[in-house]
């Protein structure tokens, strides 16, 4: 995105962290700009000259109008490599009425008239391990 401005210099969370708010069509969407993991694009809130603003965050998942869809960051770790890790953070961009969600290589998009359906919840990053049983031999545990 051309001729943008970044609007991520804002205050901290209840933990301490960096933190952007910005009140949207959406609601209140919060971006955490320090993650346990480094995120892929980095979060920012951005405003261009004609109008449409991008919002990076992993901060939230986005329940659409409802209930029918969940849009969240992604928490990436690479089973022969654990120590790789990284977020896919959702992207939003909202523009001439319509909002698109974009998360991985998924892409959504709704009317702004219905932004006051989607819910927003919170997320945070958490490595949820497997069960191995059966195995199947991916390396992870160096058997």
């Amino acid at each position: 995105m051309k001729d943008k401005e970044n609007l991520s210099d804002s205050g901290k969370t209840e933990t301490g962290r960096k933190a952007v708010e910005r009140q949207t069509e959406l609601g209140m969407i919060k971006v955490d700009m320090e993650y346990p993991y480094p995120c892929v694009p980095p979060p920012g809130i951005w405003e261009e000259k004609d109008g449409k603003l991008l919002i990076i965050t992993a901060s939230h998942t986005f329940r659409i109008p409802n209930g029918e869809r969940e849009i969240s960051p992604v928490l990436y770790q690479s089973c022969m490599h654990p120590e790789k890790i990284h977020i896919d953070p959702v992207q939003i961009l909202i523009d001439r009425g319509e909002i698109c969600f974009q998360a991985r290589n998924q892409q959504w998009t709704i009317r702004e008239t219905e932004a006051s359906s989607v819910e927003l919840l919170p997320w945070e990053a958490k490595i949820k391990k497997k069960s191995c049983i059966p195995c199947t031999n991916c390396g992870r545990c160096s058997w």
